[in-house]
C-alpha cells in the first residue's frame, strides 16, 4: 500500500512543475504583471482586457494568476516570507 502512496505522489509532484512551467511559460508569452503584488480582482480585470483575442489560453493564465496572487486566501504561504 505504500508503494501506491509513493507512486501518486511522485505522479502529483511531477504534475505539479509540468503545471508550473507551463504557467511561467503562459506568463511570460502574454507579458502578465507579478501577481504577487495584484489583487485578485486586478489580475481578473487584466486577464479580461488583455486577453480577448486568446480566448483559448485566458481560462488557464487567469487560473494560474489567481492561484498566486497576493490576496488569494487559499494561497501557500511560507513562513517568514
Amino acid at each position: 500500500m505504500s508503494k501506491k502512496v509513493l507512486v501518486a505522489l511522485a505522479v502529483s509532484v511531477t504534475f505539479a512543475n509540468v503545471s508550473f512551467a507551463d504557467c511561467k511559460s503562459l506568463m511570460s508569452e502574454f507579458d502578465a504583471p507579478d501577481p504577487s503584488v495584484k489583487t485578485m480582482k486586478q489580475v481578473k480585470r487584466w486577464c479580461k482586457r488583455k486577453m480577448k483575442h486568446h480566448l483559448d489560453k485566458k481560462d488557464e493564465l487567469e487560473k494560474c494568476l489567481v492561484d498566486r496572487a497576493a490576496d488569494n486566501p487559499n494561497k501557500a504561504t511560507v513562513a517568514g516570507q
